[in-house]
């Protein structure tokens, strides 16, 4: 799996690409961590997932355990660009509930601008 991290305003924006497994997850959430420490204005994490193909429980951990560090800071998970197998794993795995899926980054960085 290959990724990309991008810290805009008060929003982390995370493309992923190809399988978010056991044996990329750990390198996914250090990187992710380090940022939100790094960054401690971030609200909000984009991921998008247009090109990821798989993603296992380690990887939904990952996701997971970072949704619970944006409410500590009062903000919000969003996926966009999420291709129906994805989107079928993270609606089963309760992501639904959490998260919002949305069809552009543009689009939900335009709303959070306009959050207070």
């Amino acid at each position: 799996m290959q990724f990309s991290l991008k810290v805009v305003d008060k929003t982390l924006v995370a493309t992923l690409e190809g399988e978010l497994d056991l044996h990329k997850s750990p390198e996914f959430k250090e990187e992710i961590t380090m940022l939100f420490n790094q960054h401690p204005e971030i609200r909000y994490l984009i991921m998008d997932v247009e090109r990821m193909t798989f993603i296992d429980s380690s990887g939904l951990g990952v996701i997971l355990g970072r949704f619970k560090e944006l409410q500590t800071r009062g903000g919000k998970l969003y996926f966009v660009n999420a291709n129906p197998r994805i989107r079928r794993i993270l609606q089963l795995s309760g992501f639904e509930r959490i998260s919002s899926f949305k069809k552009s980054t543009d689009e939900v960085l335009s709303q959070v601008r306009g959050a207070k």
